[in-house]
């Protein structure tokens, strides 16, 4: 998994997986194609989060929000981010690198580290199993310290978004199966 070769450490993680009645392409087509405006949840999170109105796809938005694509297969997507996401002013605390060098090379220890990851794998001849997974690796204690009251209170706002993500991709790959 390509997420292992970014990320192989973390003391944080989330992940959630659903069936779809598509193949693995229509799947992760499905994917690159959901947008998070599709979801009402989403845009009232973001909207509430203070990161406005969600636009594009799903990738489209990762980027505008400084997560870089670090890597793609047919298979599996992995952007990136590094930052102090527990700071009130969340944006103006990102270190958004330019490069998969400039992530893998980053130490600075009063930041987090964090991934996410969209992967498809056949389950059956007629499903898939769609996966998102989000890891955050933190190397001080004071950063982690501060990045775990803030995943406390985000974590179950950031279940319901990659349900919601999941749920989306699969109506949409089920639709066009």
């Amino acid at each position: 998994m390509l997420i292992e070769d970014f990320l192989p450490e973390y003391e944080f993680r989330e992940r959630h997986s659903t069936v779809v009645r598509a193949s693995a392409r229509a799947t992760m087509s499905a994917a690159d194609e959901w947008q998070p405006r599709e979801s009402i949840l989403w845009r009232v999170l973001l909207v509430l989060r203070g990161v406005g109105k969600p636009r594009g796809a799903f990738w489209e938005w990762a980027e505008g929000m400084g997560f870089l694509c670090l890597a793609r297969t047919e298979s599996e997507v992995v952007y990136g981010q590094i930052g102090r996401f527990w700071s009130l002013r969340e944006r103006s605390a990102m270190v958004s690198p330019r490069t998969a060098e400039e992530f893998r090379a980053f130490t600075d220890p009063r930041f987090a580290v964090a991934v996410v990851a969209i992967t498809v794998e056949p389950a059956t001849a007629e499903s898939t199993l769609l996966t998102t997974e989000t890891r955050v690796h933190v190397r001080s204690q004071s950063a982690h310290r501060w990045f775990g009251l803030y995943w406390f209170l985000i974590r179950p706002f950031s279940g319901l978004l990659r349900r919601s993500m999941l749920n989306g991709v699969r109506a949409r790959a089920e639709t066009h199966a």
